[in-house]
């Protein structure tokens, strides 16, 4: 079965599920109709038309084969002008007969189809279409109209199709977050957690394990957003569930990073000729992802924090904001090095901090009077307003602020944000 085959068994089964059947085929819009030949006269193809009022077109046959179209309306426009039926009435009929109509095989697709009638220009749509069988005797005729609806409805096919699959795709990333979920309620109880993913399906992700020794977590944002971000979703956070299992370096997030780094530069195959790659002549691709990591050692009121592109906050009341800007090396990109390490950074907690990390979904969102980007000084700002409040509903609060900076822009990318604090740690 060839891909186009393919395409339409899909389709079909799709639509028959849903109690519908899809048009596939040129056969399923003509219909076997009346015709006349090339014997016949103008006056009685307009004979023909007042006997035959639901027919707008009519096909001339000689010898079973397809020799033109007469359409109703440009005929009676014609044949009714001053002394035309006089000096036409008894002369045949290919006088006003269309000589190059549409004819098609009643096999043709549904698609070359639509191709064939685009490229004869708009008159397909007044005088429709022939079919013959394969040895081009006439079958039938088809109406434009019948075509256009029957490419309005395989179009929405195939759009129930791909949002069906783009829905179980969402329902596959949610399920790869549910473990991180149940980690992070143990691990972090209080926390506050956004993930919006900009649409159904999105290029944002986080990681949580809790283990008995500390809890590891992360936000990660993959290039893109859609479905495209969510494969990388899924490499990146199969990775991470690979590493935290076997123990690699998880209370080393910069350590994590760098392996990371390698694993994605080598499974999608990034490389620049400059870099050393054996064989890479040229850039063959670039993508990859902003990470940001941390451990927190059980029982220890210390972050251990690295990131690649995103920033951490840490605010309490009465004192300045600490803003801990993220590495400048994104992770797995062509332009990143294979062995770029990522420094950790320790930071010793009180109970009355509050952190929030945050990808550039937030800081790069457009809104507010001015139109331009949120930005880290006015996030900051906020979050320090706010800072005295609990976790949980700081992540409220800025769910809330966002969405009226936002105000009617349009959303830019995914967002995911976490708020915790120390005193809200298992023990």
């Amino acid at each position: 079965m060839d891909a186009l085959s393919s395409l339409h068994a899909s389709l079909d089964h799709g639509a028959r599920h849903r109690g519908t059947t899809l048009v596939t085929h040129a056969r399923q819009l003509s219909e076997t109709r009346p015709t006349l030949t090339s014997e016949h006269t103008n006056e009685e193809v307009r004979g023909f038309f007042a006997e035959n009022e639901a027919q707008n077109n009519i096909a001339i046959v000689d010898d079973g084969r397809p020799i033109g179209l007469i359409n109703r309306n440009m005929f009676m426009e014609a044949y009714a002008r001053p002394f035309a039926r006089d000096v036409f009435g008894r002369r045949s009929c290919i006088a006003w007969m269309h000589k190059e109509p549409l004819v098609v095989n009643e096999d043709m697709a549904l698609e070359p189809l639509i191709a064939a009638a685009v490229s004869t220009g708009e008159r397909v749509l007044k005088d429709g279409f022939i079919t013959v069988d394969a040895q081009g005797t006439y079958t039938g005729i088809g109406t434009g109209f019948s075509l256009v609806q029957a490419m309005s409805a395989l179009e929405a096919e195939k759009t129930r199709q791909l949002l069906d699959s783009i829905h179980y795709a969402s329902r596959i990333q949610r399920a790869y977050l549910k473990a991180s979920n149940e980690s992070v309620q143990r691990g972090l109880p209080g926390h506050g957690l956004l993930w919006q993913p900009r649409d159904i399906v999105g290029g944002d992700c986080y990681f949580f394990r809790d283990f008995e020794d500390g809890m590891l977590g992360g936000l990660i944002d993959c290039t893109g957003h859609g479905v495209p971000g969510a494969f990388m979703t899924l490499i990146a956070l199969s990775w991470m569930e690979q590493m935290a299992t076997q123990g690699y370096d998880r209370d080393d997030p910069g350590a994590l990073l760098a392996r990371l780094n390698r694993f994605v530069k080598t499974v999608i195959d990034q490389r620049q000729a400059d870099k050393g790659w054996p064989g890479g002549s040229a850039l063959q691709a670039d993508d990859g992802m902003d990470a940001a990591l941390f451990w927190m050692p059980r029982g220890e009121p210390t972050l251990r924090w690295s990131s690649a592109r995103l920033p951490l906050f840490v605010a309490e009341p009465g004192k300045p904001l600490q803003l801990i800007d993220g590495d400048r090396a994104a992770v797995g990109y062509a332009s990143t090095d294979m062995d770029h390490q990522w420094p950790n950074h320790e930071l010793v907690l009180t109970p009355s901090q509050r952190l929030l990390a945050v990808t550039d979904g937030i800081i790069d969102q457009v809104g507010g009077p001015r139109r331009i980007a949120l930005g880290k000084r006015r996030l900051g700002e906020f979050f320090q307003q706010v800072c005295a409040d609990d976790p949980d509903r700081i992540a409220v609060a800025l769910e809330a602020h966002f969405s009226d900076w936002q105000g009617s822009e349009r959303r830019r990318d995914d967002v995911t944000a976490l708020c915790w604090s120390m005193d809200r740690v298992r023990t």
